[in-house]
């Protein structure tokens, strides 16, 4: 959902206070110099007044709809993390800008079983409770999106092969160690590739990450796999 806070407040404030110091400005100008009104009543005031605060409500309204939608066109409608499209546009952003960064891959291990055994709505729940205990873990500045499905990624800026995987394994034991709304235990799976600079495109990047993700499958699950040496 999208956060109402503090910030909606001070929207409003700021808007009425702009609205309301320009219009009654404006206002006081036209009555003293265009007008040439020189007996000078407070009283002339109101009706600017009314309309710097409509004027006021109505810029805030639009400022804060304006940025519930850019909130949601960048997030998962189920998980809240943010969707597919923005963190491809964060990657590409990092490619180009020749940035260090690592890419995480990560996959709900046996996440089929838990929608055959206790239906679709209990595997959303799942996906909440996962993405919740990423979002806790995580670092601040990483950056945690949806894929698709049971796999999700994290792009961790600043960060080499080696803190990227003590990064994921932090995540793969709380996840472990967690008690899903199902009341089994899950796990998940990690692949992890390192941004090579002046080297690499987004693709590149992504495919060494999914054959490392591919490799703690097959190995047995529940393990961090970084990309091979090539």
């Amino acid at each position: 959902m999208y956060p109402k806070d503090l910030n909606v407040v001070l929207v409003y404030v700021k808007s009425l206070l702009v609205s309301f110091t320009l219009t009654m400005a404006a206002a006081f100008l036209q009555i003293k110099i265009i007008l040439g009104i020189t007996d000078f009543k407070a009283l002339y005031l109101l009706a600017p007044a009314v309309i710097a605060l409509g004027f006021g409500i109505l810029a805030a309204r639009i400022i804060i709809l304006f940025n519930e939608l850019k909130w949601y066109s960048i997030r998962d409608q189920l998980t809240n993390t943010f969707n597919h499209g923005y963190y491809k546009q964060v990657l590409n952003d990092w490619c180009h800008e020749n940035k260090t960064f690592s890419l995480i891959l990560m996959d709900i291990d046996y996440f089929k079983k838990v929608n055959d055994l206790y239906g679709h709505q209990v595997g959303d729940k799942t996906l909440i409770c996962i993405s919740e205990l990423v979002s806790e873990t995580k670092r601040l500045y990483d950056v945690f999106a949806r894929h698709g499905g049971e796999e999700f990624v994290i792009l961790a800026p600043r960060t080499d092969l080696i803190e990227a995987e003590d990064l994921a394994n932090r995540i793969r034991k709380v996840i472990r160690e967690a008690t899903m709304p199902s009341g089994d235990k899950l796990t998940c799976s990690f692949g992890v590739a390192e941004y090579r600079l002046d080297r690499d495109s987004p693709s590149v990047l992504f495919d060494r990450a999914d054959k490392a993700l591919y490799e703690s499958k097959h190995n047995g699950r529940d393990r961090v796999t970084l990309e091979k040496e090539e």
